[in-house]
């Protein structure tokens, strides 16, 4: 597949997916770092350092998305290739707050199914993510 029937997938893709996971997680996410740091009344500090912390890891992951997919689109995989580590970081961060939310939403499944929702909030991002990973690592045709 040529680079510009790639990047034209990867944009579906993204539109699909990306804005489902990034609308759910990054609205979880910013609820969670409000509750956590701006109305700390709620919770104890444990907690505030785990939800701030996991909020906070799940909007530096959905920016880390944002960024390399705008250097994909934009410029390939070269783009990819040349983004730096910090972006790659990014969107390892917000992978583990995704995974955290598919372990935690198959918890509360045994208590209700309903609770299987939580998996559009974070989780379809992992897969644009997986594809950005895999296009950076092949080699182009």
């Amino acid at each position: 597949m040529d680079e510009g029937r790639q990047r034209r997938s990867y944009a579906v893709l993204a539109l699909i997916c990306g804005i489902v996971g990034m609308a759910g997680g990054g609205t979880f996410a910013a609820i969670g770092v409000w509750v956590a740091f701006v109305e700390p009344a709620y919770l104890d500090r444990a907690s505030r350092l785990l939800i701030g912390g996991w909020g906070s890891a799940g909007l530096i992951g959905v920016l880390g998305w944002l960024w390399l997919s705008s250097r994909y689109l934009r410029a390939g995989r070269t783009g990819l290739r040349d983004s730096g580590p910090w972006p790659w970081a990014a969107l390892g961060l917000g992978a583990l707050a995704a995974v955290a939310v598919v372990g935690m939403a198959v918890w509360q499944a045994a208590a209700s199914p309903t609770a299987l929702v939580l998996l559009l909030a974070g989780p379809p991002l992992l897969l644009p993510a997986v594809m950005l990973l895999r296009l950076r690592r092949t080699q182009g045709t």
